[in-house]
């Protein structure tokens, strides 16, 4: 199948795919968190995975995303690579899902360091409030 030049490799795709964006996992790998773990649910370690195909918090979003792929359970990532490959508009729709929930970690992360900046904004310098 040919894809067109706007359905190649987005930025928010490229983090999916190598596991190097805005994952609690890469995170605490480049010493940004304390801990590995999800900011949205529970889970002790935040991957690709864990964000993309299981996190409850993008439920919405997979379950919009399991009926324009045709899926009918639990997808896996040969069941998505099967989709994505057969069908352009399969390949937009993943893309999407991607981007949507790749920017609302992003903005969910920036929100936490904008906090983290601010309270510690409010020491003196000689460490006093």
């Amino acid at each position: 199948m040919a894809r067109s030049p706007e359905s190649g490799m987005s930025y928010h795709l490229t983090q999916a795919m190598t596991g190097h964006g805005c994952f609690g996992k890469f995170l605490h790998r480049i010493r940004k968190r304390r801990n590995p773990g999800c900011d949205f649910c529970e889970e002790e370690v935040d991957d690709a995975i864990h964000t993309l195909r299981e996190c409850p918090a993008w439920d919405p979003q997979r379950t919009q995303l399991k009926g324009k792929l045709g899926l009918q359970r639990d997808f896996t990532l040969g069941d998505i690579i099967d989709a994505i490959a057969r069908s352009e508009e399969h390949w937009t729709a993943f893309s999407a899902y991607v981007q949507e929930v790749m920017r609302e970690k992003e903005d969910e992360e920036r929100r936490r360091e904008r906090e983290r900046a601010s309270s510690s904004s409010f020491v003196g310098e000689d460490g006093s409030d």
